[in-house]
């Protein structure tokens, strides 16, 4: 007897677990379907977000090489003796290798007008590295916020208005009340209304 009550009672609890509503599968299988679509999506922007990080790591490389070119570029500049001075292979006993800024006037006029005078032949990419040692050289010159300037107007000049943007903003910050930060806030005006 007691055999039957609980085969009577173990299949009553089996039947009454298995029947379900037919709205309930159903709605579990759309459940299902919603979740494996919001899945699908998420791999899909997570494949868009590994290429992005992809591209972008290629253009960190190729800034870094970019960067490294440039000052291996400002170190053969920097190199070269001028024009009708000796090498130092003709002159036995002195180091090689640019000499050490004296800091002399006579100096930061020669680095600053050889910028300008780069800028003015639009030989724009060398004008801004060579404003740029200018700059690193003579830091609180007068010169400085003309030299920024340059450096913007020159990025300008080469369709690199992004790169200006950070010369235009530099000045201003260091220089904010000179004709030069002036000019620059027009030319960042300029650059934003495109």
């Amino acid at each position: 007897m007691k055999y039957i009550q609980y085969t009577t009672l173990a299949l009553s609890c089996f039947l009454t677990g298995c029947i379900t509503a037919p709205g309930t599968i159903q709605e579990l299988s759309e459940r299902q379907d919603n979740l494996e679509t919001e899945m699908d999506r998420m791999s899909d922007t997570l494949t868009d977000i590994q290429r992005r990080i992809e591209i972008q790591s290629a253009r960190i490389r190729n800034l870094e090489q970019n960067y490294s070119d440039i000052y291996l570029k400002i170190d053969e500049l920097s190199a070269k003796p001028p024009s009708g001075a000796p090498s130092a292979a003709e002159t036995p006993g002195e180091t090689v290798g640019p000499p050490a800024p004296s800091g002399g006037p006579a100096e930061e006029k020669d680095l600053y007008l050889r910028a300008g005078k780069l800028y003015n032949q639009g030989q724009f990419l060398n004008a801004i590295l060579a404003y740029q040692v200018f700059i690193d050289t003579y830091p609180n010159d007068s010169r400085v916020a003309d030299a920024y300037l340059k450096q913007g107007l020159s990025l300008v000049r080469i369709g690199r208005k992004d790169g200006a943007k950070y010369f235009f903003k530099t000045l201003i910050n260091r220089f904010p009340n000179s004709p030069e930060a002036e000019r620059a806030r027009g030319e960042l005006k300029s650059i934003e209304s495109e």
